[in-house]
């Protein structure tokens, strides 16, 4: 066996070398016009090892754009006697493209001629890599460009890397302004100054209040402004170097538009007023702390007559000036709210029930004196009702005293004042007949499940609320405002809820089977809502009728998520885990805590229909009503708007992004059998 030679050796490692790199090597010598190409660089252009080079052959493989070029370098390079590097494109001898890096390098020989010899590297592949990491890197940038959130990146110490077109326009930095500045240049103080020293804590104990999570701090713009942000922060690695990825969105709107449905949930927006629900917590308060209280209903006589000859516009002047003198006239000794319409709350703080009455009296002769506007002079007079506590009521109780004996007072010719102080009144004898027929009725099943549709903007029904109905031994349908009160303070609610949710349920299996996916919403009651048992009954029902739980929708009032919050939240993560979404029913009437709304499940909130009706005739009720539509939307929850009668409510409603609507204008709630009947294919 004969032992290769070292020549030959270096031979074969040089070529196996240049297939691996894919690299092929020349020697070139102008005075001769020999030119010499390797096995690879042959490979390369697609010739054999036989077929014959030469200078010009070489450069005619090279593009016409790139050959000039590189017939230009080696000139120079042979003339001047230096080495050069380029990039070229060429097309082999298959037609195939291939972009090389060439390195050419001269050098004198012992005849003193100069010669030309360097390296082609076939980087075709790396160069396809490349323009696929730009374009990905474009695409990635466009898209950055194209969000709403800014992104932010800083190294490891601090310093400013990347800065998308959204965070140039909320900051109002150029990004040539901020990169490779330190990121607390957009920090207001003193959280500017910790920067630097917090980022270092979290680098050597590795804990963070904002690495994986969204929170809320202050941003500074370049004019100096502070303003919220939402700021979720991630941290990656690059070259073996920690960067962080700051994902920024201006919180401004959203935390403006929660202030302003904060204070509309506490405050009449036409007089600055508390309403209905900030009183109660007042009164409550005081109540709470044993002190003596008296609660006044204030209505105006007939004030309707004023918006019916004069305009809402100056019903609406009239209405200030009624809250401007029951301020005056109360002072510090009592608190003013208003309700809807004509309707005023006095709560008179007083150590005895005489010297709050005489307060009651002085205000009611002050309303008589006449209101004069820049237009018109209006003489009223106010039915006044008060409720006088016997140290057992709640704050909602004692309203409700003072409201019956508000229509007591008006019922006995207006312009009165009338005082609840009987130990039993024509309301209870009513409600203890009630509660006969209600027994019975339960025997019997006379309680009956009407659906009333919903739609969306487009008309076409996406689901329905189930509405309770008496039908009495007659055939008469009971009022539900008759009963349903009745039946809540007796707990009778419970099992009518029951017989309702049954009704539900078989609906739900009709629709199901028909390959249906409508919801249908149920009134929850607070009594029946916390029950201990509520989940499992929920479930029995459900499952009996083969039911689908994730189209039900449970309609549950804000007064509940007063109630015992914890029950509350434990009740309604059970459901939601079995598919229940919840929705809040009669929203804006109620007392309104928005955090408390973001901690449940609820998916939904449903418009009260008096807001509908008034956005309607009343601009500043159309701009309470376009408020709880945006927060809806901030919330990321859906809006339903019930109430709906006319053409121009729909209109506007579609216009300001309602996404259900219902009410007489679309269908009136008939019985569940007539509903499926139309509902479901012949």
């Amino acid at each position: 066996m004969v032992s290769e030679s070292p020549e030959q050796r270096e031979k074969e490692l040089l070529t196996s070398v240049e297939t691996m790199a894919n690299i092929g090597s020349f020697w070139y010598e102008p005075a001769t016009e020999h030119l010499y190409w390797s096995r690879q660089l042959r490979e390369i252009h697609g010739i054999t090892d036989n077929e014959p080079i030469n200078y010009e052959k070489a450069m005619a493989f090279h593009l016409p754009e790139y050959r000039e070029n590189i017939k230009q370098l080696v000139a120079q390079s042979l003339e001047f006697n230096r080495s050069w590097s380029a990039e070229s494109c060429l097309e082999d001898t298959a037609g195939h493209i291939h972009w090389v890096s060439i390195t050419g390098v001269t050098k004198q020989v012992e005849s003193g001629e100069t010669v030309l010899f360097g390296a082609i590297q076939d980087v075709t592949e790396k160069k396809h890599r490349l323009q696929q990491l730009q374009e990905q890197t474009s695409a990635l940038r466009s898209t950055l460009d194209n969000l709403i959130d800014a992104v932010i990146t800083i190294d490891s110490k601090g310093i400013i890397t990347n800065f998308s077109a959204p965070a140039e326009r909320m900051f109002g930095y150029s990004e040539a302004e901020v990169k490779g500045n330190n990121v607390s240049m957009l920090m207001p103080e003193p959280y500017a100054r910790e920067h630097d020293r917090y980022l270092e804590a979290y680098q050597e104990t590795g804990r963070a209040r904002i690495i994986g999570i969204g929170r809320e701090v202050q941003g500074k713009r370049k004019n100096g402004e502070v303003f919220p942000i939402d700021l979720a922060v991630t941290e990656v690695s690059r070259a073996g170097e920690a960067q962080y990825i700051g994902v920024i969105r201006d919180i401004t709107e959203q935390k403006e538009n929660a202030r302003k449905l904060e204070y509309l949930a506490n405050f009449d927006e036409q007089t600055g007023l508390p309403n209905r629900h900030r009183f109660l917590d007042l009164v409550e308060k005081r109540l709470e702390s044993n002190r003596a209280i008296v609660v006044a209903a204030v209505n105006m006589d007939y004030f309707n007559r004023v918006n019916t000859i004069h305009g809402h516009e100056e019903g609406d002047r009239v209405i200030q000036l009624i809250a401007q003198r029951l301020r005056e006239t109360i002072g510090d000794s009592g608190w003013i709210a208003r309700d809807l319409g004509d309707r005023f709350w006095v709560g008179v703080m007083r150590d005895s029930t005489q010297a709050g009455l005489e307060v009651i009296r002085k205000l009611h002769d002050a309303l008589r004196e006449p209101f004069r506007t820049k237009f018109q002079t209006h003489y009223l007079t106010a039915s006044i009702g008060v409720g006088l506590s016997g140290g057992d009521e709640n704050a909602s109780e004692l309203l409700s005293l003072a409201d019956t004996a508000t229509s007591n007072a008006r019922h006995n010719g207006r312009d009165q004042i009338a005082v609840y102080e009987a130990e039993i009144s024509e309301s209870v004898v009513a409600d203890a007949k009630t509660e006969v027929a209600l027994r019975a009725a339960l025997g019997k099943r006379q309680f009956e499940c009407w659906l009333q549709s919903k739609v969306d903007t487009h008309g076409v029904i996406r689901g329905a609320e189930a509405l309770m109905r008496w039908r009495n031994e007659n055939g008469e349908l009971v009022s539900p405002a008759q009963f349903i009160p009745v039946a809540e303070r007796l707990q009778l609610i419970i099992p009518m809820a029951r017989e309702l949710l049954q009704q539900v349920a078989f609906t739900l299996n009709r629709l199901k089977t028909q390959g249906l996916d409508d919801n249908i919403a149920v009134n929850v009651s607070p009594v029946e809502f916390l029950q201990s048992d509520y989940v499992e009954t929920v479930q029995q029902i459900f499952a009996e009728y083969d039911a689908p739980l994730s189209q039900l929708t449970m309609e549950i009032t804000e007064n509940l998520l007063l109630a015992d919050a914890e029950k509350v939240q434990q009740t309604m993560s059970r459901l939601a885990e079995l598919g229940v979404v919840f929705s809040i029913d009669d929203f804006g009437t109620g007392y309104s805590n928005l955090l408390r709304i973001q901690q449940l499940p609820i998916t939904e909130l449903k418009i009260d229909r008096e807001f509908v009706q008034l956005a309607e005739v009343n601009e500043k009720h159309m701009g309470l009503l376009m408020a709880m539509l945006n927060m809806a939307r901030s919330l990321s929850v859906s809006s339903v708007a019930e109430g709906v009668e006319t053409a121009e409510q729909v209109k506007l409603l579609g216009e300001n992004g309602a996404d259900l609507l219902q009410g007489f204008y679309f269908a009136r709630p008939v019985h569940y059998k007539t509903w499926l009947d139309e509902r479901l294919p012949q």
